[in-house]
């Protein structure tokens, strides 16, 4: 997981001890490094959630990184989540992570203009799943235009200062 999007779930209470552990794996693999991060990258995804966050925070101090904006971290969650979509392979689980996205835009964005194909995606998904009349759309075609939607989202920024490359 990618700095921002985490910051989405922690500001959502959605995070979880994987979450970090993730995060801090996102943050080794791209040769970023702190005590805390290398600790943080350690704990099982069993651990308290409490635990874990104390070493977040010190590794955020360590690495000089700061909260962006909550239209910053949305986006680059549903970067996330645009990922994810191009990723999975079960259609259901492609619905899911598209109506997810439509969700997030709706309330927590509030339908901006350059995403409003979301709501467009979640009409078709709807009215293949619920449509009482026979409609000419098909699965195939839904999961189609998911897919070229994600492929077109920008994708997730893994965003740090300028200092933030120290290496222990």
């Amino acid at each position: 997981m990618k700095t921002n999007a985490l910051f989405y779930k922690i500001q959502k209470r959605t995070v979880t001890t994987k979450d970090y552990v993730n995060w801090s794996h996102n943050l080794l693999a791209n040769d970023i490094s702190s005590s805390s991060v290398n600790i943080v990258s350690s704990i099982s995804y069993n651990e308290s959630i409490f635990e874990v966050e104390v070493y977040f925070k010190r590794a955020l101090q360590e690495l000089s990184i700061q909260a962006p904006t909550i239209e910053t971290c949305t986006r680059d969650y549903l970067g996330h989540l645009a990922a994810k979509i191009l990723e999975a392979n079960s259609h259901s689980a492609i619905f899911d992570l598209a109506y997810m996205m439509y969700r997030i835009i709706a309330s927590d964005l509030e339908y901006p203009d350059d995403l409003m194909e979301w709501y467009e995606v979640s009409e078709l998904i709807d009215q293949l799943r619920y449509s009482v009349e026979p409609t000419e759309l098909n699965e195939e075609e839904v999961i189609s235009r998911i897919k070229i939607e994600a492929s077109n989202y920008p994708v997730e920024q893994n965003v740090h200062t300028s200092q933030s490359t120290n290496k222990d």
